[in-house]
C-alpha cells in the first residue's frame, strides 16, 4: 500500500509533496546546503540490515565490530554553538543526507545518515575535526546472545510460522496481534502446573522468597529485547500498561524496529526472558517468573533475526528512563573492541535516574576482563550488574563469559524453562537466560524496599549470593544469586 502526503513545513508553511510513501515511512526534517529539505526514512528489516553489515578493520587488519553502513551517531559538546550556518557546513563536510534527532533526554545527540558514496570512516574523520563535536561513532550492530534450545513444550507452532511473512524482522503491522486488555487477577491463587520444570527458581531461593514477598506491579522492569508476546496467557497480567499512551498507542511498550506500539516477539528470545523475569505466579497456568507480580515493559529493538542497532538500543533505554522503569534487563551485546560511547552514555543516563541495568555476560566462554570482552556487560558503569550462567550443579556453564573484575555474579542459565510466543513454553541455554533471573530478583528486592537506591539494591544482591567453590576467581562475588537471602537482608545497606 502507498499513500500521498502533503507535509507543511513549519518555517515556510509550504507543502512538500511526496508520492508512493509506505505507511511506516518516517519523515525527517533537516537543513543542509542552505535549503530546507524533508526526507523519508524507509522501513527496512533487521534481516536486510544483517545482510549488508559493514565491518570495520583495526590498524592491524583484524576484524572489528559490525556496524550499519552509511550511519553514524554524534554527540555535540554541552554549550556548543550550533547555528544553522554552522550545522549546514558540518553536514556538508561529512556528507550527511538525513538527520534523526533524539528526544529531550538525549539533548545534543544526532543519528546521521550519510550519502551513499560516503564511507563511515571518512565521515567520522570529518566530524571529529569540528570543535562542537564531543564524540562520533558508527551505528554498531548488537545481537542477542546465541542460545541452545533443549525442548519445546506445549508450543502450538514453531516461532517462524507465527506470521504470514517469512522474513524475520520484516513484519507488517497487520501481521502482529493487537494488544488485548489485561486479564483479571486469579484470586485465590491456583498452583502453576509446570512450576517444577524450572529448577532455577528453587536454586536461587525464589520459591522460598515468595513466602516473604511475591512482588508488586508498582515495580517496572523493562525487558529490552526482541519483543514479548504481550497476549501470552502467562504474561499478559504482568505486562506494564502505559497510563498515557501516545499517538503510536504504546500501551505495553514500544517497537523500535517498526516504530510503533506493537512490540511483538518474532523470535522467542524476548518472550523467554520476560517469562523468567515475571511470568504470572499463582494463575493456574504454566510456570512463574522470579517476580510473581511485576510490570514488564516490552521494548523491542532487536528484529527476528536477532540483531539490532545501537541507535535503537539507546532509544529503548531512554524510553525506559522517561516511562518510569527501575530495572532494565538486557540479554544482548556486542564485542568489546569498540567503545560504543553512545550505549555507555545511555546506561549512565539510566544511572542518573536511579535505574539498575542488568546485563548478560555473553556466551563466548571468554574473560570479560580481557580483550575479548562483551559489552555492555564489561562497561564500568556502577549501575550495571553483569551476570554469568551456571548449570543445575552450580558449575559455571561452559559457554558463559566470566570476569573476576567485571562479571558480578551468576544465575541459572542452562536448560531454563520459560514462556515463548503463542502460549508456548521452551527450555533454553545462555547467559541470556541467567540475566532475567537477576532482573526479577532486583524487582523483588526493590519492590519490598521502594525507597532504596540502585546502589543499595545492587549491594544486597551481591552480598547475599551463595558463594561457590566452582566460581572462585571467576566472578566478582564468587557466587550465585540467592533472592531469598536478599529479601531477608536487614537493615538497609549504606550508600557507597
Amino acid at each position: 500500500m502507498s499513500c500521498k502526503l502533503q507535509y507543511p513545513h513549519k518555517k515556510t508553511k509550504q507543502c512538500v509533496k511526496f508520492a508512493n510513501l509506505k505507511p511506516l515511512d518516517t519523515l525527517v526534517e533537516y537543513l543542509t546546503g542552505g535549503q530546507i529539505m524533508v526526507c523519508v526514512r524507509h522501513q527496512i528489516s533487521r534481516f536486510v540490515v544483517s545482510t549488508i553489515l559493514a565491518t570495520s578493520l583495526t590498524a592491524s587488519g583484524a576484524l572489528a565490530s559490525e556496524y550499519v553502513p552509511g550511519e553514524v551517531i554524534v554527540k555535540y559538546k554541552d554549550g556548543s554553538i550550533r547555528t544553522q550556518t554552522v550545522m549546514n557546513g558540518l553536514y556538508d563536510s561529512a556528507g550527511v543526507r538525513k538527520i534523526r534527532r533524539y528526544s529531550a533526554v538525549m539533548h545534543g545527540f544526532e543519528h546521521l545518515i550519510l550519502n551513499s558514496n560516503v564511507k563511515v570512516e571518512d565521515a567520522i574523520r570529518a566530524l571529529q575535526q569540528d570543535r562542537n563535536v564531543e564524540w562520533v561513532q558508527p551505528n554498531y550492530i548488537l545481537h542477542i546472545f546465541p542460545v541452545t534450545s533443549r525442548s519445546n513444550t506445549a508450543r502450538a507452532v514453531p516461532t517462524q510460522e507465527l506470521f504470514a511473512t517469512s522474513t524475520p524482522g520484516a513484519l507488517a503491522p497487520a501481521d502482529r496481534p493487537v494488544v488485548q486488555p489485561a486479564p483479571a487477577e486469579v484470586n485465590p491463587p491456583v498452583n502453576d502446573p509446570q512450576l517444577t520444570e524450572d529448577y532455577g527458581l528453587s536454586q536461587i531461593g525464589a520459591v522460598d522468597a515468595w513466602n516473604t514477598f511475591k512482588g508488586t506491579k508498582d515495580m517496572i522492569v523493562a525487558d529490552i529485547d526482541t519483543g514479548i508476546d504481550y497476549n501470552h496467557e502467562d504474561l499478559a497480567f504482568n505486562l506494564w500498561r502505559n497510563p498515557n499512551p501516545g499517538a503510536q498507542q504504546d500501551v505495553v511498550g514500544y517497537d523500535f524496529v517498526h516504530h510503533d506500539g506493537l512490540p511483538f516477539d518474532d523470535n522467542e528470545h524476548g518472550t523467554h526472558t520476560a517469562g523468567t523475569i515475571g511470568a504470572v505466579g499463582g494463575n493456574g497456568v504454566g510456570t512463574s517468573g522470579v517476580a510473581q507480580r511485576v510490570s514488564i515493559m516490552a521494548l523491542k529493538f532487536i528484529g527476528g533475526d536477532g540483531s539490532g542497532t545501537t541507535a535503537d538500543a539507546v532509544s529503548a533505554i531512554d524510553y525506559a528512563i522517561t516511562h518510569g522503569a527501575k530495572v532494565l534487563s538486557n540479554s544482548w551485546g556486542g564485542p568489546g573492541d569498540d567503545t560504543n560511547k553512545a550505549l555507555q552514555d545511555a546506561i549512565d543516563r539510566a544511572r542518573a535516574a536511579n535505574i539498575l541495568f542488568v546485563a548478560a555476560a555473553g556466551n563466548d566462554g571468554a574473560d570479560n576482563d580481557g580483550p575479548n570482552a562483551s559489552v555492555p556487560a564489561s562497561f564500568n558503569n556502577d549501575n550495571i550488574i553483569a551476570v554469568a550462567a551456571t548449570d543445575n550443579n552450580d558449575n559455571l556453564a561452559g559457554f558463559s563469559n566470566f570476569g573476576a573484575k567485571t562479571t558480578h555474579l551468576a544465575a541459572p542459565g542452562v536448560n531454563i524453562y520459560s514462556t515463548v510466543p503463542n502460549n508456548g513454553y521452551a527450555s533454553l541455554d545462555g547467559t541470556s537466560m541467567a540475566c532475567p533471573h537477576v532482573a526479577g530478583a532486583a524487582a523483588l528486592v526493590w519492590g519490598l524496599h521502594p525507597t532504596w537506591t540502585y546502589k543499595q539494591v545492587k549491594a544486597v544482591l551481591l552480598s547475599t549470593v551463595d558463594v561457590l567453590q566452582s566460581l572462585q576467581g571467576q566472578l566478582v562475588t564468587g557466587g550465585r544469586l540467592n533472592v531469598a537471602k536478599a529479601l531477608q537482608y536487614n537493615p538497609a545497606p549504606t550508600q557507597n
